[in-house]
């Protein structure tokens, strides 16, 4: 997971859910920050999963249209094999997972057993 930019910040497009769940900060402006906001995310929300935390230029968020939330598979060579739509309302994490049980299946020979790829 990438956190990127922060999607409704106070001093932006503040979210009525957010002050509800107590949710409250302000746009990161040093990479501290943003570091700070993105482990209270983290914490907040209970992820399980590596978070990397995207520059203050947003470069992964503009190479990846990654807010708001979008679900991106990358495969065994570093390439794109799935990239879902925008969130919230075209987030479909079960796309994902047919798209993960694809692409492991592409990754096993005729036998069944895993290619020699990796």
């Amino acid at each position: 997971m990438v956190y990127v930019r922060e999607a409704h910040p106070e001093d932006g497009w503040a979210s009525d859910n957010n002050a509800r769940l107590g949710v409250e900060v302000l746009q990161p402006t040093t990479f501290d920050q943003r570091m700070e906001v993105a482990r209270s995310c983290t914490a907040h929300l209970g992820f399980d999963v590596p978070v990397l935390v995207d520059t203050l230029g947003d470069e992964v968020g503009h190479a990846y249209s990654g807010g708001p939330a979008r679900l991106y598979l990358i495969d065994r060579a570093g390439k794109v094999a799935f990239k879902g739509g925008r969130g919230p309302h075209f987030l479909l994490p079960s796309q994902l997972e047919s798209a993960l049980v694809w692409l492991l299946a592409d990754d096993r020979g005729p036998s069944g057993d895993e290619s020699s790829t990796d």
